[in-house]
């Protein structure tokens, strides 16, 4: 059995892109655009960061902490995800701020 795929159009700061999915998926993948879109605009609300690809790079790791967060709930040593997670966004605060 296969599945319908489709090719859904989205925009990611201003970008318009043709991405497929399984038609199955469509909402999924227009929700992930738009908490990323959220996280984007939240970082250019910031002002620190103006290169747009330091900010999608903060947006990613901001998405992917909040999930992280999320799917370990239950115990797994989420003190430990959240720790790495926290070091990783410093070093790359400290790397975006020395950059020139």
């Amino acid at each position: 059995m296969t599945q319908q795929t489709e090719q859904v159009s989205v925009s990611i700061m201003g970008r318009t892109f043709g991405i497929g999915t399984p038609t199955s998926e469509k909402a999924t993948l227009l929700q992930a655009v738009d908490m990323l879109n959220q996280k984007i605009e939240a970082i250019q609300n910031g002002g620190r960061i103006v290169e747009t690809d330091k900010i999608i790079i903060m947006a990613a790791l901001n998405v992917v902490h909040d999930l992280l967060k999320i799917s370990m709930k239950d115990g797994l040593a989420i003190g430990e995800f959240e720790r790495r997670i926290a070091d990783m966004v410093g070093v790359c605060e400290k790397a975006l701020s020395e950059a020139p």
